[in-house]
């Protein structure tokens, strides 16, 4: 596996993101934007305190989920203030996600503006944050909906690894789903020989950072201090990538779902195959011996 450091930029022009990362679908640290927000310097644990702290968040923790986990089910339920103060403490693995602060402190969308001058299609109605303790990691994975993202880092600082979409056999991805549990940063070779053939993208964000994440391309993050970022989203230029997004969070997210409740670990089972399967493809077509599978 060979990963590349993320090209930063500062004060970059709309046409040369355009040409050099939003086209090619390349990632990218973008500098030179964030700090003339309000939330650069308003955005602080104290301030998040005052404002929600007692509002009752969903926590994640770091376990792999199994085939009979619920879907979405939070490991612990905690007001958001102490959570704050777990983060703020030390080594943590809780992180929140799947909760819109944005519905319960509205205001926080005068902290920040949408990068219009790089692209269009941002999906203004839906910021989202995420917080989580050092410690914490957020498993491989892309967005099911196919948007662009621009990520911004808050206070603190974290690991993000990235691969395009064409390595998505590599990574071992199960059908009808947007996940994949290998570990890019400790790399198992004799369970993945297929990651031996992945190209990448590495960096670390610090507070300030605005990452490009562009469409469909599988991102890992290691939350290295406790801290949190902020994520808006853009609609893809591609008429053929919002249908397929479109189209995923429609109609492959509910066909899983119902085999998930219908048939539990036989279903998880023959994913995790079907996965294994299509990972010896790239073994074999690069040289190498796939792995001999368990008859099903």
């Amino acid at each position: 596996m060979k990963l590349h450091p993320v090209d930063v930029v500062e004060n970059i022009s709309g046409e040369e993101f355009r040409e050099k990362y939003l086209k090619p679908h390349r990632p990218v640290i973008l500098r030179g934007i964030t700090e003339k927000w309000p939330a650069f310097e308003k955005w602080r644990l104290d301030y998040f305190k005052k404002l929600a702290g007692n509002i009752e968040v969903p926590l994640y923790d770091n376990s792999k989920p199994t085939p009979t986990s619920k879907l979405n089910q939070p490991d612990k339920v905690m007001k958001f203030g102490e959570y704050l103060d777990l983060i703020a403490s030390g080594p943590v693995d809780l992180r929140m996600f799947l909760f819109n602060i944005f519905d319960h402190i509205p205001d926080l969308c005068n902290d920040f503006t949408f990068p219009e001058h790089l692209m269009k299609g941002f999906l203004k109605k839906y910021p989202m944050m995420f917080f989580g303790g050092a410690g914490s990691i957020v498993y491989l994975h892309y967005d099911m909906d196919l948007s662009n993202v621009f990520l911004t880092q808050f206070h603190g600082r974290k690991r993000v690894i990235l691969f395009d979409q064409k390595y998505s056999k590599h990574l071992y991805r199960m059908p009808y789903g947007i996940l994949s549990y290998v570990d890019p940063e400790n790399p198992d070779y004799e369970k993945h020989p297929a990651m031996k053939y992945l190209e990448g993208y590495d960096c670390v964000m610090e507070h300030g950072d605005m990452l490009y994440i562009p469409s469909g391309v599988w991102h890992y993050m290691n939350y290295l201090e406790g801290g949190y970022a902020l994520a808006v989203r853009a609609w893809d230029p591609s008429l053929s990538t919002r249908a397929e997004g479109i189209f995923n969070i429609t109609a492959m997210r509910t066909f899983d779902d119902v085999m998930k409740k219908n048939f539990g670990p036989r279903w998880w089972n023959y994913k995790s195959r079907k996965a294994e399967e299509y990972a010896n493809q790239i073994v074999v077509s690069n040289g190498g011996k796939g792995r001999v599978l368990e008859p099903a």
